[in-house]
């Protein structure tokens, strides 16, 4: 009984932060559509041969050891069940990336618990903004689903620092949320700001770096990275992003705007219900 009230308690802490999260960027998503995504996206889609293309994406060959009638039967082809394993492998991606070791050298991101947890928030925050161009119901569902994993995997990685107690674990918990939704706050608040890059440095300052003095370059470069990682999900095609299928799109390798190669000249990707035409930095 009291393992059964314990994961109440943990479900319930975990699906609040995401509740008053998503009050706060109904306002946001109003002004954030195709045509206006070029507004604060000013960048080129970047051409990193580790980013699948979005018209050529490589599924996975993985097949399933069960029938196709039971998975039927069990509902695995549901829309809901389709979501539910779009939010863990968004989950998945944000997470593993956040551990490459590019993000240490070449970014100088310290190699702590916290200032991970920041990174894999800055990558589920542009997952989130993606997420917003989709249906709502769907959009939310996918995003509900994926901080209950992010969630519970903190739980294991603060385990993992040495913090066994569940009560300083819930406590650990809560201020992580809370500090979430402050830094996600603080990246919408930039894309509605005229100095977009400008504000997103400055929140990743903040919260990937923690203000640390001598870091001011190193956010941003992180921020102009951000904004590669942006535009690359704000023009990939909705089947791409919202495939329940393992490898059909990732981040793109950390690295320095200035060490992707710029796409043709005249470029411009699909966008998911049109074509957004992202202009070179000017």
């Amino acid at each position: 009984e009291i393992l059964m009230a314990a994961s109440v308690l943990r479900r319930a802490s975990m699906r609040a932060p995401f509740a008053a999260h998503a009050q706060m960027a109904v306002t946001v998503r109003s002004s954030l559509n195709h045509g206006n995504a070029s507004r604060f996206l000013t960048s080129n889609p970047p051409t990193d041969s580790s980013i699948p293309s979005v018209d050529n994406a490589v599924k996975s060959e993985a097949k399933s050891p069960f029938p196709d009638w039971f998975l039927r039967a069990m509902g695995y082809y549901s829309q809901e069940s389709k979501d539910n394993r779009v939010a863990i492998m968004t989950f998945m991606k944000c997470h593993k990336h956040a551990q490459r070791e590019e993000f240490r050298s070449e970014f100088q991101v310290r190699d702590t618990f916290h200032a991970t947890f920041q990174l894999i928030g800055l990558h589920a925050w542009m997952c989130h903004v993606r997420l917003r161009l989709e249906d709502p119901r769907r959009g939310n569902h996918i995003a509900t689903e994926f901080f209950e994993h992010w969630w519970h995997q903190a739980m294991l990685d603060m385990k993992e620092e040495g913090v066994h107690d569940f009560l300083q674990i819930s406590s650990h918990l809560k201020d992580l949320q809370q500090g979430f939704r402050g830094s996600a706050k603080a990246y919408d608040d930039a894309l509605q700001a005229e100095d977009t890059l400008g504000h997103l440095t400055a929140a990743i300052f903040r919260n990937v770096y923690f203000a640390e003095e001598g870091k001011e370059a190193m956010a941003e470069k992180m921020s102009a990275y951000a904004e590669q990682q942006l535009v690359q999900l704000m023009t990939m095609k909705s089947e791409v992003f919202m495939a329940s299928e393992p490898g059909t799109w990732d981040f793109g390798k950390p690295c320095a705007v200035e060490q992707l190669s710029p796409p043709p000249a005249g470029a411009a990707e699909d966008g998911i219900r049109g074509t957004v035409d992202v202009p070179p930095r000017s």
